[in-house]
């Protein structure tokens, strides 16, 4: 893991995602590239605000931002960090895909939600988008998270379509980099089927050398299922891989906010 991409709009919410991703730089010996992307008008009317009227005067406050947040996280990392910054007009999901592609990234970090209530939906559309489009493995934290190495890893798999193996390949390169364990939750509603048992089986060959569990749970009832699980483990993270990303992106749709405001201790990783 050599470079981290974080994507900010210096919302608090925003502000305590970098706090957690400049710690992990500084345990990975990473380098933590910030980036923001700004365009005139505002995506977000509610956010804009008091917001200049020109393109420079938005730019020269975003610079200005940007420097007081490095400067912020470089005493908070509580150690040596390299961290560069990268300013882009444009729409976010654009800006955030050609700055993972420019920066070469291996992880690219987001919030969950921003701060205010009304742009919770618009923020948190964004950072759900970007799950089917990354490049990278996209990690969201959630609101009042903070770091702590992470050593106990819920990875949820659906027994009714075979993980993609690069996916799956990298999962199991990020997961035996942190030396966590982890713990395989599956549901699906035929939990005694001789072809489930037998994907099963599959999956645990191919962890055979990282320390897991693996439980095959009945029902579909995905969300209580995946919370209550990873909630019993006392997980540090929740792990998807792409033939799972439909579950992880509806816990974030409009109309599940409890389920996300369940998630606040919880960060997300969905694998590309």
């Amino acid at each position: 893991m050599k470079t981290i991409v974080l994507a900010t709009d210096f919302s608090a919410n925003a502000t305590n995602a970098a706090r957690y991703a400049v710690r992990l730089a500084r345990d990975w010996q990473a380098t933590l590239v910030l980036l923001h992307a700004y365009h005139y008008p505002p995506e977000n009317p509610i956010k804009a605000g008091d917001f200049p009227l020109s393109v420079r005067s938005i730019r020269e406050q975003s610079e200005k931002a940007m420097k007081q947040l490095g400067a912020d996280l470089h005493a908070y990392a509580g150690g040596p960090v390299s961290i560069q910054y990268v300013l882009k007009e444009g729409f976010t999901l654009p800006s955030i895909q050609q700055t993972i592609r420019n920066m070469q990234a291996d992880l690219l970090i987001m919030s969950t939600v921003g701060t205010a209530p009304q742009s919770a939906q618009l923020f948190g559309s964004i950072a759900t988008d970007m799950i089917p489009l990354t490049s990278v493995p996209l990690l969201l934290i959630p609101p009042g998270v903070t770091y702590a190495p992470v050593k106990n890893i819920v990875l949820g798999v659906d027994l009714d379509t075979p993980p993609d193996v690069i996916a799956f390949d990298a999962a199991i390169r990020l997961v035996g980099g942190l030396g966590a364990v982890v713990n395989i939750l599956c549901i699906n509603d035929r939990p005694e089927a001789p072809a489930i048992r037998e994907r099963a089986l599959n999956i645990r060959h191919l962890l055979r050398d990282v320390p897991h569990t693996l439980t095959i749970q009945a029902g579909d009832e995905i969300f209580d299922a995946l919370l209550g699980f990873a909630q019993a483990s006392k997980a540090d993270l929740i792990m998807m891989l792409p033939q799972v990303h439909g579950w992880f992106a509806r816990l974030f749709s409009e109309g599940n906010t409890q389920r996300v405001a369940r998630l606040t201790d919880i960060p997300l990783l969905a694998v590309a």
